[in-house]
């Protein structure tokens, strides 16, 4: 098979790959948008549980904020060499990484996801208590 095949078929490949994960993303954002609107109309949530929720999406915004560092190396088209194969790959590649549906968009949407996701999970925690009170005083009367 011809070097450019192989790229090609490479290539090919790293597509469906990325517009799988574009597609999650989109997804996951819109659940994410979902719940926050649920969790504004009175969703709720015991306070114990969105505590380890929000811990978990916190712990993951920590992780995304050490790939910042790296974000720069795959912005960059990578060197490959020169061989006809290396001379399609390689421009590709750094397309994934960059364009409005590369890899680089999809980590600062997900950024943004978790981001909503802790206030979903404040706003459902707070809602909790606010109708375990409501609960409380009721039984009072």
């Amino acid at each position: 098979m011809p070097n450019g095949a192989v790229g090609a078929a490479t290539g090919a490949q790293v597509a469906a790959q990325i517009a799988e994960i574009n597609q999650q993303a989109v997804q996951m954002q819109s659940s994410a948008k979902g719940f926050v609107a649920a969790a504004g109309t009175g969703f709720h949530i015991e306070p114990e549980a969105a505590a380890i929720l929000i811990k978990s999406c916190q712990d993951s915004l920590e992780e995304l904020r050490h790939l910042d560092m790296h974000i720069a190396t795959i912005a960059m088209a990578p060197l490959l060499g020169t061989t006809p194969g290396a001379k399609v790959i390689s421009p590709f590649t750094q397309r994934v990484a960059t364009d409005e549906q590369g890899m680089l968009p999809a980590i600062e949407s997900l950024k943004k996801t978790l981001a909503d996701m802790i206030t979903a999970y404040r706003k459902a925690s707070t809602n909790y208590a606010e109708t375990e009170a409501i609960i409380a005083q009721s039984l009072k009367s």
